[in-house]
């Protein structure tokens, strides 16, 4: 053999000798990474279902979830600031007599477990009646609560004088405005009249709105009623409106104005109607004996009608 293949037989068994000597990670070392990587991924994917689990458990058991309706008072939980109580939207949701505090106790009890103290497959309690917690009581009693509308509608065609006076039946009332197109259902009639009241909300007295018949499109007008001011269930009673002062129109049309001189009554849905301070109060059988305070006066809830004590 001579030099040359001596050296071509140790050459490969050099390199093997200096790739077996190179520096690197041990097998042992690439183990224990991977080993350390694995623990942190499993720790991760822990930590994130059972943050994913608690947030399903809270979304899902929102009785519906922010589209549904805990408290079944037609508010959604999204926009309901008492999601747990049954109120009304001119309230936001919540009953007239709620405190902030009572609102953010009810707030903090559909976000707990279950949502508004509610098991699935229950119904939460109403029928005219809320529970009303009061901060630093350990029970709750039961309040009544009146239905509230914002706004009432009286139709009719008033225009010659053997029209007038008349009775009538009030067409609508309406948890916000008459003709204002943000309550479904509150349209004025026909539509004639929607977006042609004022919609400013009262402090003191109740609105009125007005639609007088005409073929080629009602007439539109509203008044103000004096707080006290009672629409009767079973008989007709005048508004004791003062046109004077406290009848508007924004066309400035004056026929509507007739049919506040006619005598006028509630429909069973709402009950015998009282105004105070910007909203009428229905009185219904659910509110049988409840009273209301208007002013310094005190009205009683008897046989679906409101009496003056």
């Amino acid at each position: 053999m001579g030099k040359r293949d001596a050296e071509k037989e140790i050459l490969p068994d050099n390199r093997g000798v200096m790739m077996r000597n190179k520096k690197g990670l041990s097998p042992l070392g690439i183990i224990g990474s991977l080993l350390v990587v694995a623990v942190v991924v499993i720790l991760f994917l822990f930590i994130l279902n059972k943050w994913l689990s608690s947030q399903s458990d809270i979304v899902g058991g929102q009785i519906g979830g922010v589209q549904g309706d805990a408290d079944k008072d037609s508010i959604r939980n999204f926009f309901d600031k008492c999601p747990c109580t049954f109120g009304d939207s001119i309230s936001d949701g919540c009953p007239a007599i709620f405190t902030e505090e009572q609102k953010k106790e009810d707030v903090k009890k559909y976000n707990s477990e279950p949502p508004c103290g509610i098991v699935a497959g229950e119904a939460p309690v109403r029928i005219g009646t809320t529970t009303v917690e009061h901060v630093g009581r350990e029970e709750p009693e039961q309040a009544i609560q009146f239905k509230k509308y914002q706004s009432i509608e009286i139709f009719g065609d008033a225009i010659d004088e053997e029209d007038l006076p008349k009775d009538g039946t009030i067409r609508l009332a309406c948890t916000g405005f008459v003709g204002g197109e943000v309550v479904p259902d509150c349209h004025s009639e026909d539509n004639d009249c929607d977006g042609e009241f004022n919609l400013q909300p009262l402090k003191d007295g109740c609105w009125v709105m007005a639609s007088e018949d005409d073929n080629e499109g009602n007439d539109c007008g509203q008044a103000r009623v004096d707080d006290g001011t009672i629409i009767p269930l079973r008989e007709f009673k005048n508004l004791k409106v003062d046109v004077i002062n406290n009848y508007l129109s924004l066309p400035n049309e004056g026929d509507p104005k007739n049919i506040f001189s006619w005598r006028w009554k509630s429909k069973d849905e709402y009950g015998s109607l009282l105004c105070n301070k910007g909203a009428w109060y229905g009185c219904k059988e659910v509110n049988e004996g409840k009273t209301k305070q208007v002013n310094s006066l005190t009205y009683k809830c008897t046989g679906s009608e409101w009496v003056k004590q």
